[in-house]
């Protein structure tokens, strides 16, 4: 099947469109025919090898896609053949065909397109479940949102005024602050580490922010958990802002007792593993969303197959605004 392949580890200058072998479903597994799948930050680092869940070279990166079920293996009763399905995959999405686990396949309504259900999948996801299951977001509270115009920051700010709650966004430039206020955002802020924690203090007053959601840490990790008033929660997401030693935070203890802070580490793969039925939930009540326009998700128009290197590249850049979906076939 086509597939764009990571031969090496190394760059997306190092990705080609080549063959690999199609997959075949395993007990509880299905496979599906892509149309579409998304291109995201965790992407670049299975191609370099950077990912903590490894993927032993040739394979294709891509961990969602949307599409059709084209076979399924034993014990699969939920999922048939023909099923306009979406799925969070563990890699092999940017492929001609990608197998999934039927706890992570996803009915998908007529009325989401599938190139939006390939972008929107793990981002989506994440900042829902994040907000809902880590941080208890309730109407009301101030929801912080660092790269806010990125995928994940996005979904957050979308899903955050979903939710009722008032959206802070912290993105770099004007035009991505600008993207973060049509998705909703109340207030936008810089990134600027040394006016930031006064300019959120400013919007907030004695109260502070109630949540944090923060994908890019680094220099912004200081003012955005120092924004946090009484029973704040701050939510890592990731580390856009750097992944070395020196860029990745230490949260001292005693920032958690004052004021009764918490910090919560969320990653997807926890319900994914352990929480098949909330994922599931999460995903029938975001498609819901965006079905009735409560949610719209930025979703740059698909690009062919070929291009998928020049997605990552963009993303590692961070020159990438909302989400990027490759189309397969």
């Amino acid at each position: 099947m086509r597939a764009l392949v990571c031969s090496e580890y190394g760059p997306p200058e190092s990705l080609a469109v080549g063959s690999l072998p199609e997959p075949v479903p395993d007990r509880g597994e299905v496979v599906i025919a892509v149309s579409h799948a998304g291109v995201s930050f965790v992407d670049t680092l299975m191609i370099r090898n950077l990912h903590q869940n490894k993927h032993p070279v040739p394979f294709a990166a891509g961990m969602e896609v949307a599409g059709r079920v084209t076979s399924i293996g034993g014990d699969v009763e939920d999922v048939a053949v023909g099923d306009s399905v979406a799925a969070l995959v563990y890699d092999g999405g940017h492929a001609e065909f990608a197998k999934a686990k039927t706890r992570e396949v996803f009915p998908l309504p007529d009325s989401v397109q599938p190139a939006i259900a390939a972008g929107m999948l793990s981002v989506y996801l994440t900042s829902y479940l994040a907000l809902v299951q880590g941080a208890r977001l309730t109407k009301r509270e101030v929801l912080a949102v660092s790269g806010a115009a990125g995928g994940v920051g996005l979904a957050a700010v979308e899903i955050g005024k979903a939710l009722g709650a008032r959206v802070l966004a912290v993105a770099s430039t004007q035009a991505k602050r600008n993207v973060a206020e049509r998705r909703g955002a109340d207030l936008t802020f810089a990134a600027e580490p040394e006016q930031l924690l006064d300019s959120l203090r400013d919007a907030t007053g004695e109260d502070g922010t109630d949540v944090v959601f923060d994908p890019v840490a680094g220099p912004l990790y200081q003012p955005l958990f120092r924004s946090l008033g009484w029973n704040g929660r701050y939510l890592s997401i990731g580390f856009a802002g750097g992944s070395g030693p020196e860029s990745i935070p230490r949260v001292p203890l005693n920032h958690l007792l004052v004021k009764n802070r918490s910090a919560v580490g969320f990653v997807l793969m926890y319900y994914r593993r352990f929480r098949p039925d909330l994922l599931k939930s999460a995903a029938a009540q975001l498609f819901e969303w965006c079905a009735d326009g409560v949610i719209d998700p930025l979703v740059q128009e698909p690009r062919p197959l070929a291009q998928g290197a020049t997605l990552m590249r963009e993303i590692m850049d961070r020159k990438a605004v909302g989400k990027s979906v490759l189309e397969i076939c």
